[in-house]
């Protein structure tokens, strides 16, 4: 294994160092199933919620999800990146990395300012992911995967590893229970996690079923094309339509505006349930 990077030396932006205590890698594919980055936004949620501190890659998909849910659980989220700290990639995360920051999160990087994304970078940045954290959870992960690379480096240095089981038909379950199988902590919601950490469970006010709680604050009443649209299963406009028997136009037209209410997330499948932030509840 690659020598780990002197943490004392990385470049940073935002509040840094994050607060006192535990701080857990949540990292996945770049391209996760509506279940993956539903758990993934979900664990991070509670997580964050317990005073853990959330560590991920500011990637596309289960990373993005990690860091949403941190925010949403009104907690700090460091993204740690394959390029300077002044370049955000993707550069469709400029978004969050800023809602990371006003939240008091940090983002970090080995690299120098002006370092520009490149393939090699981003096994080096995942063994940093490892090296900060006291845990690494893989929620989904296609076997030789960069989140697989960073449950490796994690093992290597003698931190926790654990996995998120998921569909024996899905090639984004082969990784996680590949991880299972050699020993890795079986995930099925934020308590398992908290209880490697040593964290009493009772700092959770109520059961983790997940995925029970997803779309936790969500006012179904407000429209009652929500009864239809899952937590964790993504539908597409033109099933709604069909299920509903409403013109394509007027569901898309609803669809947008709980889109932009935040209830509603798009994903390439179609549309899923979103998490509220803490603040949007009160």
């Amino acid at each position: 294994m690659t020598s780990p990077p002197d943490l004392a030396s990385l470049n940073t932006r935002g509040t840094w160092p994050p607060p006192e205590g535990p701080r857990v890698a949540i990292v996945g594919s770049r391209r996760p199933s509506p279940y993956g980055e539903a758990v993934a936004e979900q664990l991070a949620a509670d997580l964050a919620r317990a005073g853990v501190v959330v560590v991920s890659g500011l990637a596309l998909g289960c990373d993005a999800a990690a860091h949403r849910g941190a925010l949403v659980g009104g907690g700090v989220t460091v993204a740690v990146m394959g390029t300077g700290v002044d370049i955000v990639y993707p550069a469709a995360h400029a978004r969050l990395a800023e809602e990371i920051l006003a939240a008091g999160g940090a983002l970090v990087s080995q690299f120098p300012n002006g370092t520009e994304p490149r393939r090699r970078h981003f096994p080096a940045r995942n063994l940093t992911m490892a090296a900060l954290s006291d845990a690494v959870v893989v929620v989904e992960a296609v076997q030789g995967s960069g989140a697989l690379i960073t449950a490796e480096a994690a093992l290597d240095l003698h931190k926790e590893v654990m996995a998120v089981p998921g569909s024996i038909f899905s090639p984004l379950s082969v990784g996680t229970h590949a991880l299972i199988r050699d020993g890795a902590g079986l995930v099925q919601n934020a308590r398992d996690i908290l209880a490697v950490l040593g964290i009493g469970r009772e700092v959770l006010d109520d059961p983790l079923a997940a995925p029970s709680r997803l779309g936790l604050g969500l006012q179904p009443e407000r429209d009652g094309i929500l009864f239809h649209i899952s937590d964790v299963l993504a539908v597409s406009a033109a099933e709604l339509a069909r299920k509903l028997d409403l013109p394509i136009a007027e569901v898309l037209g609803r669809l947008t505006s709980l889109e932009l209410d935040g209830a509603v997330r798009r994903h390439e499948a179609g549309y899923v349930r979103a998490l509220r932030r803490a603040k949007d509840r009160a």
